[in-house]
């Protein structure tokens, strides 16, 4: 893990990452050198911890680079925007079972939204999509992905029926199986991120929609969450 570099004080949430990086390395020295039972009831407890080095590491990699690219304004830093939406973070690695498919989205939810291109440091919008996106699957975040992408080539997709859809969207993904990405096209489906099925039979996919189903709001999360090529 990143040890403290008095260069991080200049920036406070580059800083504050790296204290805290360097806090959960002595934690786990000191677990390892515990009494031997407290590693039986603590496996859980240091694999966790040692990914959330790994998570945070990467968060305070790719901060740096946005500051010394000049793409984060000194005083965003202060914003309560960016305070929400760190804390928010946080309390994911904290309080639930992070992955790397929902950590990467939340990163750069985190990193898009401080280079205020994508939204102004006033709007709540940065704070909801995280929220949002926290509680989604990874699952469900990877399909949302997959059909970002087909909305490109396929996004008018009516004709395809919902058989169709399922059977285009697990080709194209990493989920591979239609009744995976069925499970996971409902939780978007609860969350407003796509249109839901038409008819009685849910057979049907809703007429005029031409980004794979994917709603204004999934839009806009797709954008947020998005890598793009001129920003690491």
């Amino acid at each position: 893990m990143n040890e403290l570099n008095p260069r991080d004080e200049s920036d406070k949430t580059s800083g504050f990452l790296a204290r805290t990086i360097q806090n959960l390395g002595e934690a786990l020295t000191g677990l390892a050198v515990s009494d031997k039972k407290d590693w039986y009831l603590s496996l859980g407890y240091v694999l966790q911890r040692t990914r959330n080095g790994r998570f945070l590491s990467t968060l305070k990699d790719e901060w740096d680079k946005y500051r010394k690219r000049g793409r984060i304004d000194e005083d965003y830093v202060n914003s309560e925007q960016h305070e929400e939406c760190l804390q928010e973070l946080l309390d994911f690695l904290d309080n639930d079972s992070p992955d790397q498919v929902r950590f990467s989205a939340m990163k750069q939810i985190l990193l898009n939204a401080a280079t205020e291109e994508f939204s102004r440091r006033e709007d709540v919008l940065p704070q909801q999509l995280m929220r949002l996106t926290r509680k989604l699957t990874s699952g469900a975040l990877i399909l949302l992905s997959t059909s970002y992408e087909l909305s490109k080539t396929s996004g008018d997709c009516e004709q395809l029926g919902a058989y169709g859809w399922l059977k285009l969207a697990a080709e194209q993904s990493p989920l591979n199986f239609k009744e995976l990405v069925e499970i996971h096209e409902q939780t978007l489906i609860d969350n407003r991120l796509i249109s839901d099925r038409v008819y009685g039979d849910r057979s049907g996919i809703e007429k005029g929609n031409k980004n794979f189903r994917i709603t204004s709001l999934g839009l806009e999360l797709c954008r947020f969450i998005a890598e793009h090529e001129d920003e690491i």
